[in-house]
């Protein structure tokens, strides 16, 4: 590894440990709250190490809410490796589930995003591309179950994707709302039913 390729590696990294602060603050004191001296604080650096990697707040939850949603798509398709028909489907839509705890921390800030992005039309563009590639990435697992006849042939593909997208968005934002709305099982439970009413 060259020097430069190093010094890379550590800004990412840097960069990651900052905002990881960011996103514990967050989580405990909401993102109206959260502020770039808090986040310094939290990370026991000075304010001006945090705007060194970034300039502002959105910037930083920006890079935050990437990290997180590239973890749920790369672990959707780890947990579909060696699954096939609606099983895999199952499993890669429970991924995104709020299931453990540490799910529930990152359903908060993502709720919290989307009410802090109302007004905010940047924000919204960037929410709105997390969701057109999560569509893609959904529809091409339901037009695989279509064309091997183990969905309904009648089967609307981007209303179906839309349709999960918005089950798996309501549970999250109900349990961060209220955490003993649906348990581990029942969430899993909902799912199933959705996609077993897709049957062939």
């Amino acid at each position: 590894m060259s020097a430069d390729d190093s010094s890379v590696r550590t800004q990412r990294d840097r960069r990651i440990e900052v905002a990881n602060a960011a996103w514990r603050v967050i989580v405990r004191e909401g993102l109206d709250r959260t502020s770039m001296r808090a986040i310094a604080q939290e990370l026991g650096a000075t304010t001006g190490v945090v705007t060194h990697y970034f300039r502002d707040k959105e910037a930083m939850i920006l890079f935050a809410l990437e990290r997180v949603f590239e973890h749920v798509l790369v672990d959707m398709q780890a947990a579909a490796q060696g699954l096939t028909g609606l099983a895999r489907l199952e499993k890669m839509i429970c991924i995104a589930l709020p299931l453990k705890m540490s799910d529930k921390d990152d359903w908060k800030v993502w709720v919290a995003f989307l009410g802090y992005s109302i007004g905010r039309e940047h924000l919204v563009i960037e929410h709105r591309k997390r969701y057109d590639l999560l569509r893609q990435f959904i529809s091409q697992e339901l037009t695989n179950l279509q064309t091997a006849k183990l969905i309904r042939a009648d089967i609307d593909i981007t209303l179906e994707a839309n349709a999960l997208i918005a089950l798996v968005d309501g549970i999250g934002t109900g349990v961060v709302i209220c955490p003993d709305q649906f348990s581990a099982k029942q969430q899993r439970y909902l799912v199933q039913r959705h996609i077993n009413s897709l049957s062939a």
